[in-house]
């Protein structure tokens, strides 16, 4: 079916290719908000039921932190909702049309509370990850503060900056800067946060994976080393939508209407696939490296395996090498597969 043309707008095509991206951008962010609603009942449900007195310190933060960044996400899908209604009902009539009213008014007090609301998501986000790669690191044989100290400062710095980009669009929008524009710098320094929490969580879980592959074969602690499991903890989906953000940005393509709207909801999901794993028991813990390195008083390696054969009794037999190192591990393991 074909629209008579005497209904198209009279405006130029890429004034209407502007509103087709803000459109899109709400209409895409409300698929991902139905996402992040479902990982936060999921979550708090587990988290919940998994809840006790002993545990209520350690879960209770938990809870607190995924209802504040799904409130959130709530207020921006919301806000968002609205002032795309502003644009393109509302104020039809606009000077440019809706997309022209949603860059002008991005300052009013409606999308306000969307931006007050993604910031703060913004920072809790990469709180999430810095805080992965902190669990992730903390049996490193560097100190702490030698791995994490760039991080800590980047996440400090984007704090700040984040300040300073809402003080800048309480009175202007990202796109009439003239002076020092904050969002290329504010979104850049999350990003690279994010890109060095990547890399770092992910290359601490590939050595944990060939460790673990070496002793005890490819099939071991696959849920907390397989491909999913890094995507998932090293929060690589925001890490992947900043950049189809950015990159528009820099290059003023109009499509960055559609990606700046989704990047809201896109840094939720992050941090609640993170929380899911951790209530299901599935994410990397300060003791999942005890449990699966256990090590003695005299510092040799532990590892507990389950034979099966006629020459075996159906009970575990636990082999305790005479290295610390890999190798040694490996071997004996080797050893004892071939006489089962």
């Amino acid at each position: 079916m074909s629209l008579d043309p005497s209904w198209r707008p009279l405006e130029d095509d890429l004034t209407l290719f502007n509103e087709k991206t803000w459109l899109a951008g709400m209409i895409l962010s409300a698929v991902a908000y139905g996402v992040v609603l479902t990982l936060f009942i999921l979550s708090f449900i587990q988290l919940v039921r998994t809840t006790t007195k002993s545990n209520l310190k350690s879960k209770l933060p938990l809870i607190i932190y995924i209802s504040l960044i799904f409130l959130f996400g709530t207020l921006i899908v919301g806000a968002g909702a609205k002032f795309t209604q502003l644009s393109f009902i509302d104020g039809r009539l606009f000077p440019g049309g809706p997309a022209a009213f949603e860059q002008a008014e991005f300052s009013i007090p409606i999308d306000e509370i969307a931006n007050v609301s993604y910031v703060l998501a913004t920072w809790l986000a990469d709180g999430m990850v810095v805080w992965r790669c902190m669990i992730i690191y903390r049996s490193c044989r560097y100190p702490s503060w030698l791995v994490m100290g760039i991080p800590f400062l980047a996440y400090l710095g984007s704090i700040v900056i984040g300040v300073l980009w809402l003080i800048q669009i309480s009175t202007l929008n990202p796109w009439s800067a003239t002076t020092l524009n904050f969002t290329a710098p504010y979104f850049w320094l999350s990003l690279a946060l994010n890109i060095t929490m990547t890399c770092a969580i992910t290359g601490r879980l590939l050595v944990y994976r060939w460790r673990i592959s070496s002793v005890l074969g490819s099939r071991h602690g696959s849920q907390y080393t397989s491909v999913a499991a890094m995507i998932v903890e090293s929060a690589f989906l925001y890490s992947a939508f900043a950049l189809l953000f950015l990159v528009p940005f820099a290059l003023n393509n109009p499509i960055q209407n559609t990606f700046i709207q989704m990047l809201g909801e896109i840094q939720i999901i992050a941090p609640l696939l993170i929380t899911y794993r951790v209530a299901y028991g599935e994410a990397w813990s300060s003791n999942t490296t005890a449990q699966m390195f256990s090590t003695n008083n005299g510092g040799r390696a532990k590892v507990r395996i389950q034979f099966s054969g006629p020459h075996t009794h159906s009970s575990p037999s636990t082999l305790l090498g005479t290295k610390s190192e890999t190798q040694k591990e490996t071997e004996e393991y080797e050893m004892h597969r071939s006489m089962a």
